[in-house]
């Protein structure tokens, strides 16, 4: 993916002897010897030139694998990285083909218009400065291969590490501010009278840096009349079909099955009053035997990171106990204020309370219902002496239960427990194919554990001078490499081995690689497979993964039938503008076997503004991107919105996903991209930025994708739903009507384009709810469209921030061709309740679902069904009713998780 890397480029600026840019006085040099030295070094540069052409030209033609002698800067070429290539194929993008088919035919004179990265057939190797060897790839494809070894996964672990360690050393070399320190002086502060130490600087990645909706299937009454639909609607509004997205509401047409906290509730779908089933998740009251006070500053468990030879140990210091006296103190004790000084000394008002576990989410699979728990890591617990702290540092901890519903109590009793099972990370999504479960997590990586034992704060480095530092740190970064590499594999718990897990990369790309984020191994995205339809021995439930190392960030998911892509947003470098941007680097998994395994990648600029900018279509994976430019000269913002078209890899291609297309700029300068829908062979695009592109894409060819239709209104659309009325193809739109004067949203706007003519869309009408929000903007689970209705059920807020005028709850609205209008409001708290109710630990997101024409809606801490057609409440339910509550466990209406 990326171009090879210029071996002359200079491998960076020496930190403790820079050279001046004029060293040598200009009155010294007479004109004939600048003459000659001008010769000289012309003659010098073609040496090494040819010196460089041959190095690369000659291992390609005897096809025999190099490495650049450099030991920071290196670029590797195989055979096996250059596929062969017929002469009537012109060849994946990357290879040595220069054939320009493989790009997009769209073609674009536009200064916005920037071109997907040009990607290259060589494994390409960060540039390391520092003073450990170490040996980091930039991704690429090659990083799908995998490791054949957990011993050659710790090896890369070990290099990303002495990466990490160079940058810091770098960094904090270049302040020589802690040489000052007197290790024989115990009153020496640091900080002395407000002589703060500056602040050492590091590179960061900036600076060096199809669609269907699964409905259950709606009946019309014996005489087929509109008037008298029997309608259901009770399936998640998902964006792939065959792909069921987890969500906090499921129904099977027979029972509703709700998260609400820490409680799973099931009740009739047609009457909630016929009873409930409430099943608790298990929790741990920590607070009880509690040793440590309220408010009192808790002891501190300090792990000591040792001396050059690694040995370490944890110890746990009073922080209320201070040395002030001006006595001389042992060396002992001297070490000990030097540490107490540094350290915090947290408070906490409830040092041993837990939360309670939450349900984050429900799959549903014939009998099975899946639920997945998060259960908060808050407990302070010190470090024991005899190892490191631990180093996945998840904010919580993710447990998978599978419950048998075949039988639904509704005298108060759980459901039956079939199976379990812990699994690391921070949940990001889960989906349900058939009776396969899918969840995908991040795990956060404590590097901070690596880093603080280089600090030049540290007490072993007190008084030494920069090479001392450099060297002692280099020792400590060394031996303390190993130790962590070990622990990390230990806690990631790879009990299948490490051959399902991409290549530890840099996320980046570009002819640069000097300047990087040096952490590597921030977090750890996890593919997680389950069946939910197996008998579990012990109640344990089998699991597989696959996953990946990421320097950046888990943008968003996107899943179908076989296929998950974790979108990765990482840099990526212009040399044409000298500058760092955004890219968002596709890692594939192939899930269509029970194990997930690394499969394809990609590179795009950009980042996706959610999983629905993404989508998998006739062997092409499609996504929209928004690129921020912020470098540009004279320009406080600028971005690219673009579509780029790239076709998977079969089993024969290798690993790259190839780019074969992309459009030229979307919208207007300076728009940014708010939504998008993937249907069939079109894409629909809103962009905004004071006014609302309305943009259709045509994707038929995936060589040429272009724009074909173009609507501009205020206001913006922030999600796209596809209906049809009367036989005319519309797309509905929620979003927010803007005001084009002073730029700020004014209330929900509803819209409805007609599509029927994809070259000319029209608006044929748009409804806007003054001062209203929708939740439906952004949770797209809590939208409902009702075809044979033709009704749109929308949540919506509405607050006046006083004790009137607020309404919380949902609006039903008729929907026509050429008319949207509001039917009635189904309220489900009064501003009584809102500011002066007492409610339970726990808050229901907005979720609406029909049967037999009654509408079930749930929000906040009540569930009502109401006819469809009248709006009279059929009737109601209080989730917190019989809960318990007491005078010192009231919560506020409004609860965030």
């Amino acid at each position: 993916m990326m171009p090879m890397r210029d071996d002359g480029q200079n491998a960076g600026p020496d930190l403790e002897n820079p050279t001046p840019l004029n060293s040598a006085p200009a009155t010294t040099i007479d004109s004939r010897k600048k003459w000659r030295i001008a010769l000289i070094s012309t003659i010098l540069v073609a040496v090494v030139a040819v010196s460089v052409t041959l190095a690369v030209l000659l291992p390609r033609q005897n096809d025999a694998p190099t490495i650049s002698s450099s030991a920071q800067s290196e670029t590797v070429v195989s055979s096996n990285d250059v596929p062969s290539v017929s002469s009537s194929d012109p060849g994946p993008v990357g290879t040595t083909s220069t054939d320009s088919s493989s790009s997009s035919s769209s073609s674009d004179s536009s200064s916005f218009a920037t071109s997907a990265p040009p990607q290259s057939s060589a494994t390409q190797y960060l540039t390391s400065n520092g003073p450990l060897e170490a040996k980091v790839r930039m991704i690429d494809p090659t990083a799908v291969d995998s490791y054949d070894s957990c011993d050659a996964l710790k090896e890369d672990i070990i290099n990303a590490l002495k990466h990490f360690a160079n940058t810091i050393i770098v960094g904090e070399k270049a302040n020589d501010w802690w040489s000052k320190c007197d290790p024989n002086d115990p009153n020496w502060n640091p900080w002395g009278d407000n002589d703060f130490p500056p602040t050492a600087t590091y590179e960061s990645s900036a600076e060096a840096a199809s669609t269907s909706e699964v409905m259950a299937s709606p009946s019309l009454s014996s005489d087929g009349s509109v008037s008298k639909v029997q309608e259901d609607s009770y399936g998640t509004n998902n964006q792939v079909e065959g792909v069921d997205e987890a969500d906090v509401v499921k129904s099977d047409g027979t029972h509703v099955f709700a998260a609400y906290g820490d409680l799973l509730y099931a009740w009739n779908a047609t009457d909630g009053t016929k009873g409930t089933s409430i099943t608790r998740m298990p929790y741990n009251d920590t607070t009880e035997n509690c040793t440590y006070s309220p408010w009192d500053p808790m002891p501190i468990a300090i792990y000591d990171y040792g001396d050059e030879n690694g040995t370490q140990a944890t110890s746990t210091i009073d922080a209320t106990s201070t040395n002030t006296s001006s006595d001389p103190a042992p060396k002992d004790r001297r070490r000990q204020q030097r540490k107490r000084r540094t350290m915090s000394m947290p408070y906490y008002p409830q040092p041993c309370y837990q939360p309670k576990p939450q349900i984050l989410s429900l799959l549903l699979h014939g009998t099975r219902l899946t639920a997945v728990v998060s259960e908060n890591n808050y407990v302070y617990e010190p470090y024991s002496a005899d190892k490191m702290p631990p180093l996945i540092n998840d904010y919580s901890s993710l447990i998978v239960r599978v419950y048998d519903v075949s039988t639904v109590p509704s005298d108060g009793s759980p459901l039956s427990l079939l199976g379990e099972r812990k699994i690391k990370g921070n949940y990001n999504a889960a989906r349900s194919i058939d009776s396969t479960g899918v969840v995908v997590t991040t795990s956060y990586v404590d590097t901070y554990v690596m880093a603080n034992s280089l600090w030049r704060s540290q007490p072993l480095y007190c008084g030494l001078n920069n090479t001392e530092y450099e060297e002692k740190a280099s020792k400590i970064a060394l031996n303390r490499s190993d130790l962590f590499a070990e622990q990390l594999i230990s806690e990631l718990d790879l009990n299948y081995g490490c051959d399902h897990i991409f290549k530890i990369s840099a996320m980046q790309s570009g002819n640069n690689s000097d300047a990087t984020n040096g952490d590597l191994l921030s977090q750890f995205v996890s593919v997680v497979s389950f069946d939910t339809s197996s008998d579990y021995a012990d109640q344990e439930i089998p699991i597989n993964m696959a996953g990946s190392f990421a320097s950046g960030y888990l943008s968003s998911v996107y899943v179908s039938q076989d296929f998950v892509a974790a979108l990765t947003v990482g840099s990526s470098y212009d040399p044409e503008r000298s500058s760092w941007d955004q890219s968002t680097f596709i890692l594939g998994f192939d899930i269509s076997s029970p194990v997930p395994v690394p499969f394809a990648f990609a590179e795009v600029p950009g980042s996706p503004v959610n999983q629905y900018a993404a989508d998998l279509y006739d062997g092409h994976f499609r996504i929209a991107t928004t690129e921020w430019l912020w470098s540009e000269v004279n320009m406080t913002s600028r971005t690219t919105n673009k579509i780029y078209v790239l076709q998977l890899p079969s089993d024969t291609d290798g690993s790259l996903m190839e780019l074969v297309g992309e459009t030229p700029h979307l919208g207007k300068p300076n728009e940014s991209i708010y939504a998008v829908r993937f249907i069939g062979d079109k894409a629909y695009i809103v962009t905004f930025e004071n006014i609302d592109p309305f943009l259709i894409v045509d994707l038929s060819n995936p060589n040429d994708p272009h724009v074909i239709g173009e609507l501009e209104l205020p206001g913006y659309s922030s999600y796209l739903h596809p209906i049809e009325i009367d036989g005319v193809k519309l797309m509905l739109g929620v979003g927010q009507d803007v005001n084009t004067t002073t730029g700020l949203t004014t209330g929900i706007k509803i819209s409805l384009f007609n599509i029927t003519d994809p070259e000319n869309p029209q608006e044929t009408f748009s409804f806007v709810d003054e001062n209203a929000y929708s939740n439906a903007q952004n949770d797209f689970h809590s939208f409902r469209y009702l075809p044979l209705s033709q009704k749109l059920i929308l949540p919506k807020s509405e607050y006046t921030w006083t004790s009137d005028g607020n309404f919380d709850g949902f609006v039903v609205y008729d929907v026509a061709v050429d008319e949207i209008k509001p039917s009635y409001n189904i309220s489900h708290a009064s501003s009584a309740d809102i500011y002066g109710g007492c409610w339970y630990n726990a808050y229901m997101p907005p979720r609406s679902l029909v049967f037999k024409s009654k509408v079930t809606t749930m929000l906040s801490h009540t569930v009502i069904s109401t006819d469809l057609e009248s709006g009279v409440e059929e009737w109601k339910l209080n989730l917190d009713e019989d809960l318990n509550k007491t005078k010192d466990d009231c919560w506020s209406y409004f609860i965030y998780y």
